[in-house]
């Protein structure tokens, strides 16, 4: 999922892509229309961040064909302490003061990143597939080898997040807060407890495609042929 940057300092993109990497978003340096309207893959652009302190030339032409060619992203202003109060020639969805809190600005996207994955399984036919397991979005039902899988709601949850995932790994805190209820208080240990029944339940028609990372969470893995 891709995040496009729109700044002239060097520095501070390298800055943002580091952030942006740690979360599983690529970081898209676009400077100049020309740029823009050569993207690839509009689709997958959850978000846009404009440098308002060092900005491009004609920033407010180059977000208004922004606006118009990627209507569902969110713009997000890197702006000065006190220019925060003032109203901006162009609104965004999220104003960050320089330095910024990289804390916000995540918080901000994670939400913005689960919403976008639901659209794009919503778009491609609600089928999402990894190796022979396939799980119909709309349907709510998982197959393995052709062999209907038995989930309760939250394991199809858990599951569904792994698939819109499956080159990155999904720690315990981002399952948490992605498929349980807002106001549910749960240890990470209940997410091993989900995550062991699932395993089991996939098992019982193939190989383990479930990896525990050690400290951090879980992941899809390609069965290794024999």
């Amino acid at each position: 999922m891709k995040i496009l940057i729109c700044v002239t300092d060097a520095q501070l993109f390298l800055l943002l892509r580091h952030i942006l990497a740690d979360e599983g978003f690529d970081a898209v340096l676009v400077t100049e229309l020309d740029e823009l309207q050569q993207l690839d893959d509009p689709k997958s652009v959850a978000a846009m961040i404009i440098d308002r302190i060092r900005p491009v030339p004609a920033l407010d032409a180059f977000v208004v064909a922004a606006r118009e060619k990627l209507p569902h992203v969110g713009v997000i202003c890197l702006d000065r302490c006190h220019s925060l109060g003032q109203a901006c020639s162009h609104p965004c969805e999220l104003r960050l003061e320089s330095p910024f809190n990289p804390g916000l600005l995540m918080g901000f996207l994670r939400p913005l990143r689960h919403r976008l994955s639901l659209k794009i399984a919503t778009d491609t036919g609600r089928i999402l597939q990894f190796a022979d397991l396939s799980m119909d979005v709309g349907a709510v039902k998982v197959l393995r080898a052709g062999r209907e899988v038995p989930l309760t709601a939250l394991q199809f949850r858990l599951l569904r997040r792994l698939l819109l995932h499956p080159s990155r790994v999904c720690d315990r805190e981002d399952l948490i807060r992605t498929c349980w209820p807002r106001a549910a208080e749960v240890e990470p240990r209940t997410v091993d407890v989900h995550m062991g029944h699932i395993r089991r339940a996939l098992s019982v028609s193939g190989p383990n495609l479930i990896r525990t990372i050690r400290g951090r969470g879980y992941a899809l893995e390609m069965p290794i042929s024999s």
